[in-house]
């Protein structure tokens, strides 16, 4: 199996990453997946917008995961919108539902957003 130069460089980057730019490439994958899968939908090919949807969910409970709760109800937060994230990707896959995965992306975008200025404030500092 050859691997490509982008596959290569991928798997650089993931394995030189912080945790913090860890989460941001999360983050940067499941907002992509979900604007992929809101194209696909409008294209009615439900199928593919399916698989992207999943990854996104995938995403989402990997997010979940590395919560820390201990930290605080910051945490607690976000595992609420996590969970709301998920339900609604659930619903938007099975229903068809492109209002449904828009609602997941109106609330992932911002977080993203949000982290990415993180990492920035982090960095520069």
């Amino acid at each position: 199996m050859s691997v490509s130069a982008a596959d290569h460089y991928l798997t650089e980057r993931v394995m030189t990453a912080s945790p913090a730019e860890l989460t941001a490439m999360l983050f940067d994958a499941a907002v992509g997946a979900l604007k992929s899968a809101l194209r696909l939908q409008a294209a009615e090919d439900h199928i593919t917008a399916r698989t992207r949807i999943q990854k996104a969910q995938d995403i989402v409970l990997e997010l979940r995961s590395t919560l820390n709760h201990d930290a605080g109800p910051l945490a607690d937060h976000l595992d609420a919108l996590y969970t709301f994230v998920w339900t609604q990707l659930l619903q938007g896959s099975v229903q068809r539902d492109s209002k449904k995965v828009k609602a997941a992306l109106d609330v992932l975008e911002p977080l993203q957003q949000a982290w990415q200025q993180a990492c920035m404030a982090v960095a520069a500092a």
